[in-house]
């Protein structure tokens, strides 16, 4: 039988692994998500889809809607976000439209 660096004895193809790869922590290899809560009430879940997005976008999306009077965190899988009680209706309801198109 023919034998060749990438044939073994069997006609198999050898398993090739990039182990830089698997030690990289800066590939996405699933989909990460956070919980949004909006002064302890469950608005969402926001899924980051690309390597770009991260969390402090559902803030730059706040601020490009015209919000400024809120605070933000993030803790563990969750987006905290703290605002007066007046203001925090009207970002649930932004960010509800928001986290189900995005």
């Amino acid at each position: 039988m023919y034998t060749n660096n990438f044939f073994n004895s069997n006609g198999a193809y050898p398993i090739l692994l990039n182990t830089d790869t698997l030690e990289n922590n800066n590939v996405k290899l699933a989909h990460d998500s956070y919980d949004v809560y909006v002064n302890s009430d469950y608005v969402g879940r926001k899924e980051l889809i690309t390597q770009t997005e991260n969390p402090k976008d559902v803030e730059g999306y706040l601020i490009g809607q015209g919000f400024h009077n809120f605070n933000t965190s993030v803790d563990g899988g969750s987006i905290i976000i703290r605002s007066d009680a007046e203001e925090a209706e009207s970002i649930k309801r932004n960010l509800n439209v928001y986290l189900k198109i995005r």
